[in-house]
This record gives C-alpha cells, sequence and structure tokens, in this order.
C-alpha cells in the first residue's frame, strides 16, 4: 500500500508546485485599462452606403432645442434637437464626438438624399433625442454645427447635472 501511495503523494505535489509556477510574480500583475468612453446609438449615426448620396444641410431651429439631463449618476445627457430637412427624402444623420480635452462634446448634424430620385418639395419637420453618453465632475460645452447649444455641469458626489445658462 506504501507503494502506491507515495508516488501518488508525490505526483500531487509535483503537480501542485508546477501549477504555482504558471503564476505571474506578485506586483506584475496587469492593471486593468480604463474602458474608452462611449456613446449610445441614436439611430442617426452614418451607415453604410451613405457615401453614395448626397449631402445637405439641415434647419435647425438652436432656439428650440435643448440639453436634457437625466438624474442619475453617473448623469446621462442628451440632445434633444428640432428642425427641419429640406424635404422626406432628406435623411437626418448626427456624429457625436465624445468630449474633448477643453470638455467640448461636438455633434455634427446633416442631411443625405439621392439626387437621382425626385421628391416632393416641402420641408420635413423632426424632433429627435440624441444620447451624449455619461458624464461625472465637470463643465462641458455642448457645440451643434460649431453653434454653442449650452452647458451642463456635473458635481462630485452625488450632486445632480445641471444646465448651466450662457
Amino acid at each position: 500500500m506504501k507503494d502506491v501511495i507515495l508516488p501518488i503523494i508525490m505526483s500531487l505535489l509535483l503537480f501542485a508546485l508546477a501549477g504555482c509556477s504558471l503564476l505571474p510574480p506578485s506586483g506584475t500583475q496587469p492593471t486593468p485599462t480604463a474602458m474608452p468612453p462611449s456613446i449610445p446609438a441614436s439611430g442617426y449615426e452614418p451607415q453604410p452606403g451613405d457615401a453614395n448620396l448626397k449631402r445637405d444641410q439641415v434647419f435647425l431651429g438652436m432656439e428650440n432645442s435643448r440639453l436634457v439631463i437625466g438624474e442619475s449618476f453617473p448623469a446621462q445627457v442628451s440632445v434633444l434637437l428640432n428642425g427641419d430637412l429640406s424635404d422626406p427624402c432628406h435623411q437626418l444623420r448626427v456624429v457625436v464626438t465624445f468630449a474633448n480635452a477643453q470638455n467640448q462634446i461636438n455633434l455634427e448634424v446633416y442631411s443625405l438624399f439621392d439626387p437621382s430620385i425626385a421628391c416632393i418639395t416641402g420641408l420635413k419637420p423632426f424632433t429627435v433625442s440624441i444620447p451624449l453618453g455619461n458624464y461625472t465632475n465637470n463643465q462641458y460645452t455642448v457645440m451643434v454645427n460649431g453653434e454653442r447649444l449650452g452647458l451642463f455641469d456635473i458635481g462630485s458626489g452625488s450632486a445632480p447635472a445641471v444646465p448651466v445658462t450662457p
């Protein structure tokens, strides 16, 4: 019986030592990197096939557009955009860039259309909500097509985010 137990114990000991050698030395384990910020989809992002369409402007009603700040932590911020497309055949596109080093969030708002398709003449109004992502502890400026829409300030801790009047 001793002849069977001793090799089993030695094998288990050798196996345990071999397993320990696979661990990285303490203090050199990789640290997790922060996830890059992300912007939730709005449904108005550029789409495949957009390169085949012609780009056009939108008529934004900046006075009727505004920031919307959720009561959560981190604060979820969105922009409510009101405006008109040139006609019902135009498709709205919005590109959002996350805050840059100056805490400026930029939105590029434009429309696309197929010039080979005839369309009735007449403005097509729109009201859309565009999520900007989550933000913490700072003041941010929101720009739409190079024009300032507004500011919002998010305090530290559990203080709610508040729009800042210009």
